[in-house]
This record gives C-alpha cells, sequence and structure tokens, in this order.
C-alpha cells in the first residue's frame, strides 16, 4: 500500500467516531496546588497544562504501581524470613517496607523525583545485603532491572542523570553476579523458590512499566495526531487535513477512481453577528453550525473547516446529481437547527458545491468550488450553486 493509501485507511479510521475527544475536565485547585518537580516540565508560574497535568498523572500511576509491588514483595519476605528464623533479614525487610511506603507520600504531593530515588536506593541496598547474605542463587540481584528500566522510564531526572542511576544499577547486577558467592547453608533448600519468586517479582514491575509507558506513548501518539488535523473551535478537520484528503481524491488513478465532490460553505452575514454580538458569540456560531453540517453528513464524508467562518466538505464516492438535492436540503433546514440566543435573524450559509472532474488537480477543483460559491453569495445567500 503506498504511502497516500495508508494515509487514507487512518482517515476512514478516523471518521468512524469524529465526536470521541481526547480531552477531559481537570480539577483546576489541584493543578495549580500540584508542585512541578520534574525537570522537563518546570515552570516559573503555578498553572499547569492539562497535557503536562496528565502526563505527571501518568508518572504517579507507574510509581504508585511500582511502591505497590515493592510493599507487598517485602511484606512477604518479612514473614517468610521470620518463619525461616533469620531476623536480620526479617528486620531488613521492615525498613524496606517502611521506605517504599514512604514513596507513596511523595508520589501523592508530586515529588516523583524524590520518590525514585528512595526506590532507587532502597533496590540497589536490598539486593546487594540480601545476595551477600544469601548468594546469587537466591536471585535477589534481578530487581536491579527493573528498577534500572523505571529510571529510564519516568521523566524524574534529566537523561543524563537517569542513565547514571540506572547504569550504577546495572554494574551492581553484574559484580553481584560475578563476584558473590552462595552462603547460608540453612537456607540452601529454599533458593529454588527465592529464585522462582524472586525473578517473577522482578518480572512483574517490568513488564506492568512497560506496558504502562507503551500505553502512554500510545495515547500521547494519537493526541499529537488529534491536534495535528483538527480545528480546535469546530473539532472537525482542519485546512492541512482538508487539502491533504482533497489531493489524495483529486490523485487517485485507474481502478482506483471514483467520482467524488466538494462543497465549499461559507456562513452569510458572520461580520454582522461579531461586530453587534462579539467574537465570543460569533465562535458560538462557527461550533453550532459545524455540529449541524457535520451531523448531517454521510460517516464517510470529511468534514473540514477551511479558515474563518468556510467549511470544506469532501463526498467521496458519489456524483453531483445525487449529493445536490441533500445539500440543497441541508442548506434549507439549518435555520430550524442553528439558533443563538439574543439574535433574532435568521443564521444561514451559502453553498458552493462541484463534482471534481477526471485529472482535475485539487486547485483547479478549489477555484471553480470558490466561484460557485461566490456565485451564491452574489445571487443573494442563503442557496446552494453547482455547476450541474
Amino acid at each position: 500500500m503506498n504511502q497516500s493509501g495508508f494515509y487514507f485507511v487512518i482517515i476512514k479510521v478516523q471518521l468512524i467516531d469524529e465526536k470521541a475527544l481526547l480531552y477531559t475536565q481537570l480539577n483546576k485547585s489541584r493543578i495549580a496546588a500540584l508542585v512541578v518537580n520534574t525537570s522537563k516540565f518546570k515552570h516559573q508560574h503555578s498553572f499547569t497544562s492539562n497535557h503536562i497535568f496528565n502526563s505527571l498523572q501518568q508518572t504517579s500511576k507507574i510509581l504508585n504501581t511500582a511502591s505497590s509491588i515493592g510493599c507487598v514483595a517485602h511484606f512477604i519476605f518479612i514473614l517468610l524470613f521470620i518463619y525461616l528464623d533469620h531476623p536480620l533479614l526479617a528486620w531488613i525487610n521492615i525498613l524496606s517496607v517502611s521506605a517504599w511506603l514512604l514513596t507513596f507520600w511523595f508520589n501523592r504531593i508530586g515529588r516523583h523525583d524524590i520518590s525514585i530515588l528512595i526506590m532507587s536506593i532502597e533496590v540497589l541496598s536490598h539486593a546487594i545485603l540480601a545476595t551477600s547474605l544469601l548468594g546469587v542463587e537466591a536471585g535477589f540481584q534481578y530487581y536491579l532491572w527493573p528498577m534500572a528500566l523505571l529510571l529510564m522510564a519516568i521523566p524524574c531526572f534529566s537523561v543524563a542523570w537517569s542513565t547514571v542511576i540506572a547504569l550504577i544499577h546495572i554494574t551492581a547486577f553484574t559484580l553481584l553476579n560475578v563476584f558473590s558467592q552462595d552462603k547460608a547453608d540453612s537456607l540452601t533448600s529454599y533458593y529454588p523458590l527465592f529464585f522462582i519468586f524472586n525473578v517473577m517479582g522482578a518480572s512483574l514491575p517490568f513488564i506492568i512499566t512497560a506496558a504502562i509507558s507503551r500505553s502512554a506513548y500510545d495515547k500521547q501518539y494519537f493526541l499529537m495526531a488529534e491536534l495535528a488535523e483538527k480545528d480546535e473551535l469546530t473539532q472537525l478537520f482542519n485546512r492541512r487535513f482538508g487539502l491533504e484528503a482533497l489531493n489524495y481524491y483529486a490523485n487517485q488513478k485507474g481502478e482506483d477512481k471514483a467520482p467524488f465532490c466538494i462543497s465549499l460553505v461559507d456562513v452569510d452575514h458572520f461580520k454582522r453577528v461579531n461586530d453587534q454580538l462579539g467574537h465570543s458569540k460569533g465562535d458560538e456560531i462557527l461550533v453550532k453550525i459545524s455540529s449541524y453540517l457535520s451531523k448531517s453528513m454521510r460517516e464517510t464524508d470529511i468534514s473540514s473547516r477551511w479558515g474563518g467562518e468556510e467549511f470544506l466538505f469532501i463526498f467521496p464516492n458519489v456524483e453531483l446529481a445525487k449529493i445536490q438535492q441533500r445539500i440543497e436540503t441541508i442548506c434549507k433546514e439549518m435555520p430550524n437547527h442553528v439558533f443563538l440566543e439574543n439574535w433574532d435573524k435568521t443564521i444561514s450559509c451559502s453553498f458552493g458545491l462541484i463534482q471534481v472532474e477526471e485529472n482535475e488537480t485539487a486547485e483547479d477543483a478549489l477555484k471553480r468550488v470558490d466561484d460557485s460559491l461566490y456565485q451564491a453569495k452574489k445571487n443573494g445567500r442563503y442557496q446552494v450553486v453547482s455547476d450541474h
């Protein structure tokens, strides 16, 4: 599949549900109170944008998950070493649980840098102590790997510092495997159990961190695509996307070539609303009109804001004779569906409508449909003019 064909697949997927939005209402007081210490997101003001706030929430989610796993794992070790009559290791794990509980607090107040630093120190210390006392075959050194991943995956420090600390953990893992010897002969029979538990316990945060990071990446990717392709005010596609889609259909060749039409729409007397009621009411009209028009179109039609009070619509796989009556009905019914408070005049649009000809370029098609729109406005507005 060529690049334009692949892009068309993306277009069709996105057209399935144009009403889906990626924005959510956030608690503004919580945003203002949040202390942002993540190095990438430092600001000189108390306000934190929605996108940064969402990223911080994602970071808290990952770190809270890691804290939960750390607490549970070390609590199990406390019970296990009490049962095995090894009080020193039991006390070590009590301290470890205390450290992991402390990370919850720093996560809650947004000090993710301190939280992950505590995690790093605890994992490194516990791995060295446990491996020194029990030997490498017990598998406690394997927790150093997910900690290295967590340091690199979460932007709590600069890339340089995260890399340095992660390398310290990997170096410690290597040295422990090379130089540690088996000890604590009384617990040798439990080594297979230790090893299985530790490898599984180390793998769980590794997999969870990778899964959450991948999910965050996917959301950010589609958010960027959404922001690049959608008009912020009307939530229709923007001019760039509309032009790319028009070029795609105009450049189709051979068996893929199918008739399609385009319509350029202009809001009648829009300046009058802005001048008399203000730009906020003008924006309200644009939102209401775009909603009415996009809902009136077919699922496969492409609705875009062309600029200002103009909209461009692309109607794939249809001839002009079949779409014109429908567009005329949409034009005629608009005043019955679009209203504005404190405005008693009719809200309507003028439509230019054409069928793009064989081998006609997108630029030529836009000129023709613009001429049709100009004729509609010249004829008195609130009508559809086509080349049919």
